[in-house]
């Protein structure tokens, strides 16, 4: 049963939904860290955003711009 619900969600919709899961876990975790100062918090959650972004960047480029 899983394996069909599996199979009607595309690879790029799982990167999608990868990323999206990502920044909010990520910058909820960051955010919830009573032993880090507010600056650090701001620069996890920039360093997250940015890492997030070059991802997305090079999965377009893999997957979209590379054939062509």
């Amino acid at each position: 049963m899983i394996a069909h619900i599996f199979s009607l969600i595309s690879f790029q919709e799982i990167g999608y939904i990868i990323g999206i899961a990502v920044i909010m876990f990520g910058c909820t975790a960051v955010m919830q860290n009573p032993f880090i100062s507010i600056g650090k918090k701001i620069l996890w959650v920039l360093t997250i955003l940015l890492l997030n972004w070059i991802g997305l960047l090079w999965y377009y480029y893999t997957y979209y711009m590379k054939d062509k």
